[in-house]
């Protein structure tokens, strides 16, 4: 008997409710790859507006502490906070979020934010102005309030030609006292901090007025460079150690016959590559060594030179550290490791910028020039 052919084939039902689920589960899957592609189109262009405005910020002059400290704020930030302030059109949605990130944390000093703030949003009108008066501050400038050996964050409401009225909101109260003698700081980024003594007068529910006695002092990132040329000696470093006496071992110069041949097909290569004109073969390569020559500029960071003749200007390609000395007339001697590198305006001119000076080499070497009759820094 035929097995096969006793069996029965049933084959399913096909029911219109299968058509539904296929349907169902077709508008699943494009749902599904549309908000996957959105998500990934949208984290894409986060990632490209910070990478923008890191740009904008690094074009603005802002040093590596500051951009960390934007990037801080940046991962406080959600997804929908980092898509809108991140934009060029948002800058001053960007600046009040900044503001109040700042309020709320402890992680910089308040002088480090009023730099990152100017720096950031200063226009390029009064990017390079200097601050002579009050005269030269503006409406909605970020300051900060220092009393007490304390500094706390605030910004300019309104302004005359001898009192400010500052906003309250982020001070501590006892620093409200009318009365009490305290700084203003406020900055430039050409030319650096500024200090702005006086005291409080008046406090109330929307803000304090300071008082202005009418001295400026400077404070941090001022720098200034002396445009006299100086004579100063660079060295490469560490310096190079003292060739040893060589013991020459007899047996080592014992030739044998097959070495003189070796010898003998070494020479006849040489002949005969000298011969085809392949004489950059036997160049020899250039070789730090020290030298004397004349500052162009000399600031309390860097020093502007040019090589003196006889001195290949390759030299810098071969040496990681240089140690400069120079000296002022009836002044200190000064002797500081440096990284050199050529300038980007003249090619002839090339730049030692200091690695190992400290606040206190810094402010001595700074001392010197300003007696000196030192101009604001330009190392370039």
């Amino acid at each position: 008997m035929n097995f096969m052919a006793q069996v029965v084939w049933i084959f399913p039902k096909f029911d219109t409710i299968y058509i539904f689920y296929i349907f169902l589960m077709g508008v699943a899957a494009f749902i599904y790859v549309k908000v996957m592609n959105y998500l990934q189109n949208k984290q894409t262009s986060v990632v490209n507006h910070w990478v923008e405005f890191q740009r904008y910020a690094i074009a603005r002059k802002c040093n590596q502490v500051e951009l960390n400290i934007l990037h801080s704020f940046y991962d406080h930030l959600n997804d929908d906070e980092r898509e809108i302030y991140l934009l060029p059109e948002n800058r001053n949605k960007l600046k009040n979020a900044l503001y109040r990130y700042f309020l709320k944390s402890n992680a910089n000093t308040t002088e480090k934010e009023v730099n990152l703030f100017d720096k950031l949003f200063r226009s390029g009108v009064e990017f390079k102005k200097e601050i002579l008066s009050l005269n030269d501050l503006t409406v909605g400038e970020v300051a900060a309030l220092e009393a007490d050996g304390r500094e706390e964050l605030t910004y300019v409401m309104q302004k005359t030609s001898d009192e400010l009225l500052l906003s309250t909101k982020g001070l501590s109260k006892d620093l409200l006292v009318p009365g009490k003698e305290a700084k203003l700081y406020v900055f430039r980024p050409s030319s650096g901090g500024y200090l702005l003594d006086g005291k409080v007068i008046k406090t109330n529910e929307s803000g304090v007025i300071f008082h202005f006695n009418g001295k400026i002092e400077r404070k941090g990132e001022s720098h200034l460079m002396l445009m006299d040329k100086m004579s100063i000696t660079v060295s490469p470093w560490p310096p190079p150690e003292e060739k040893k006496d060589l013991e020459l071992d007899k047996h080592k110069l014992l030739l044998s016959e097959e070495n003189i041949d070796k010898q003998l097909e070494v020479l006849k290569r040489i002949a005969k590559d000298q011969k085809e004109n392949n004489e950059k073969k036997f160049e020899i390569k250039e070789t730090a060594k020290p030298f004397i020559t004349l500052s162009e500029r000399l600031s309390d960071r860097g020093i502007l030179f040019t090589f003196p003749s006889g001195i290949s200007s390759e030299i810098w390609k071969h040496q990681d550290l240089w140690e400069v000395s120079f000296s002022f007339d009836k002044g200190p001697t000064f002797h500081i490791r440096a990284k050199m590198m050529p300038t980007k305006q003249k090619s002839d001119v090339y730049l030692l910028r200091y690695v190992d000076a400290d606040e206190t080499m810094r402010k001595s070497l700074y001392e010197e020039i300003r007696k000196r009759g030192g101009v604001r820094e330009v190392l370039t």
